[in-house]
């Protein structure tokens, strides 16, 4: 009796020296999830992915995942900011383009694709959408895409965006090949861009600015914040000028990379310019000069 007393009190001395040390197995260090606040419209969007057939794989995209691809489709919905267009892809425009249209019409965006998914097909303003095979073949088998590469939902919408609107820069490479997604192929020049704006939202775009040329504005500041003022506004710019490094000789003056533009002010002379880049925000404080010579091209979608 006397020695399971004492081996009680050697477990209980145990068990508080674990507590005081820091080892308690209740104990939680973890920060709190901040879940985001949704709109009427993102929580309809949710509730159309809740309702579809999550578990079979579609009879025309052999290799997307529906492991992958639901819950991709689901996050893009409930964070547009995190939506990325992959490394090593000409797929930036596509990728702003898909930021702004779950921004402003999650429904429609889900809607799309998973038409896409489920019948090969799905009805744009004017055209339907209907991806090649060779596009349908590819979609789920892109490697070193980083996060990409388990993005099922994004590799299929890119690809067939890609494979649908087609712009100066693609004459010469119509049909999908490995790889592609790279090159030529999947470059977008800003009429193009904004023929997709057109196209995929039903919206109304009022561009100014071209490939070569940069825009004819006496104030690149007055312009944007005046455009910010009515709608939605993307920049096409020189990526070049706006992640300078001090290993950067030269600048090739053209055109590289699509935003979209969030806020714009003036402080001091130069300028806070905050805009959606790569699956995140940026805020820089740049100079008037760095503000003209990065942008060629400043599309508007009017608010609705």
């Amino acid at each position: 009796m006397e020695g399971i007393r004492h081996t009680v009190v050697l477990l209980l001395f145990a068990f508080f020296l674990m507590v005081g040390s820091g080892y308690c197995f209740a104990q939680n260090n973890s920060k709190p999830i901040i879940l985001p606040v949704l709109s009427a419209a993102q929580l309809r969007a949710l509730d159309l992915i809740d309702h579809a057939d999550t578990v079979s794989v579609s009879v025309f995209w052999p290799h997307i995942r529906p492991e992958f691809f639901f819950p991709n489709l689901r996050n893009n919905i409930l964070y547009p900011e995190r939506l990325d267009q992959g490394e090593a892809t000409n797929f930036c425009a596509y990728a702003a383009l898909t930021h702004i249209l779950i921004s402003l019409d999650p429904e429609l965006y889900v809607h799309t694709i998973l038409s896409i998914y489920r019948e090969g097909e799905a009805p744009m303003h004017k055209k339907k959408i209907r991806p090649s095979k060779s596009v349908r073949e590819a979609a789920g088998t892109l490697k070193n895409k980083g996060t990409l590469e388990v993005h099922h939902a994004d590799q299929l919408w890119f690809l067939s965006l890609a494979d649908h609107f087609k712009g100066y820069l693609n004459l010469f490479n119509h049909k999908y090949k490995v790889s592609d997604e790279d090159n030529f192929w999947a470059a977008t020049n800003l009429s193009k861009f904004n023929h997709m704006l057109r196209e995929v939202g039903n919206n109304k775009v009022k561009g100014v600015g071209s490939d070569l040329l940069r825009p004819w504005r006496k104030s690149y500041y007055n312009y944007m914040v005046a455009q910010l003022q009515q709608g939605t506004v993307m920049l096409y710019i020189n990526n070049k000028y706006a992640r300078t490094s001090r290993y950067t000789m030269f600048r090739v003056p053209i055109p590289t990379h699509y935003v979209v533009l969030y806020q714009l002010q003036e402080s001091g002379g130069l300028f806070d310019i905050q805009y959606w880049d790569y699956g995140l925000k940026t805020e820089q404080r740049i100079s008037g000069k760095t503000l003209r010579k990065m942008t060629f091209g400043i599309s508007r979608i009017n608010n609705k």
